[in-house]
């Protein structure tokens, strides 16, 4: 866990020096939209939108896996269960 936030703080000590490296504001054009801001906020926020795009590329097959795994122990149990209930009737047979 320690390991975590003394990597959580040295992520947060690279962006804010990076934010203050890069503090010029730039002109960013895009369709019929035009505003100014500053580099780093800019690049921030591309890197945050390709995250979500990423991850809302990313459901489809989580959402499969997650089905897959839903079936494949519901089938386990079902199995479990036959098992148990062939161990019992052996176990009934005396053998």
């Amino acid at each position: 866990m320690e390991f975590y936030l003394i990597l959580a703080a040295l992520l947060g000590v690279l962006i804010a020096a990076f934010a203050i490296q890069n503090a010029a504001p730039v002109a960013v054009r895009f369709l019929v939209w035009q505003f100014e801001s500053s580099l780093a906020v800019i690049v921030i926020l591309s890197l945050l939108a390709g995250m979500v795009l990423i991850f809302l590329i990313s459901l489809p097959g989580r959402f499969k896996r997650r089905k897959e795994l839903y079936d494949k122990n519901r089938r386990i149990s079902e199995l479990e269960k036959q098992l148990a209930e062939l161990e019992k009737r052996l176990s009934d047979r005396g053998v």
